[in-house]
């Protein structure tokens, strides 16, 4: 009969090893010259809310930039209609006050002829000299027109008046209502009668 044997007691289990054959288990192994592959590095979970927050910075700051151009462009849009129509009013007051100066403008002349003008004639002469004082200060100044070149982009013909001299033929020989500016702009044309050679040579 077979003797059955039993481990002793002080007798130790064989010691439990793993052997690792991949090849990179060893960086002995590797070469030193290999090329080592970089691993694509994916962002954090800082760096995206990063990149939305300058997102979001570079769509504001675009958006600002063209509302700020839009009011730029409303601001100079309301500055010019403002300016047309100020200037529009101020050619309408200013064309009514002319009515006045004729009118004191005639009474010097009808004055002027009468014998007994004294005060009168002083008293409107004054008036009529301080009202283009103050259109003058407002820009406004009468257009010389008598004895020129008769020029229709500001001066009106209302008649011809015949001339024997060829010097005057079309010129301003009468001025019938005298003609006024504002800076560049033609307030009223002048109404005018314009020479006219007699006979002609030909």
């Amino acid at each position: 009969m077979a003797q059955e044997t039993t481990p002793k007691q002080n007798e130790e289990p064989p010691a439990f090893r793993v052997v690792d054959r991949r090849p990179f288990a060893d960086p002995g192994s590797i070469p030193a010259d290999a090329a080592v592959e970089e691993k694509r590095r994916y962002p954090t979970v800082v760096e995206e809310l990063m990149a939305r927050d300058a997102e979001r910075e570079r769509r504001y700051e675009e958006k600002r930039k063209q509302v700020d151009e839009e009011l730029q462009r409303m601001r100079a849009r309301l500055e010019g209609d403002f300016r047309r129509r100020l200037e529009i009013e101020k050619r309408e007051m200013l064309a009514s006050l002319l009515e006045v100066l004729d009118n004191l403008e005639r009474t010097l002349e009808s004055t002027s002829k009468s014998r007994d003008a004294g005060t009168l004639l002083e008293g409107v002469a004054m008036t009529a000299s301080l009202f283009r004082s103050r259109l003058k200060a407002l820009g406004v100044e009468a257009i010389p027109v008598l004895d020129q070149p008769f020029d229709p982009n500001q001066s009106q013909a209302v008649g011809t008046v015949e001339v024997s001299d060829p010097s005057r033929d079309g010129v301003v020989v009468e001025e019938g209502l005298r003609g006024y500016r504002l800076g560049d702009q033609l307030l009223r044309p002048a109404q005018v009668r314009v020479g006219r050679l007699s006979q002609r040579i030909t």
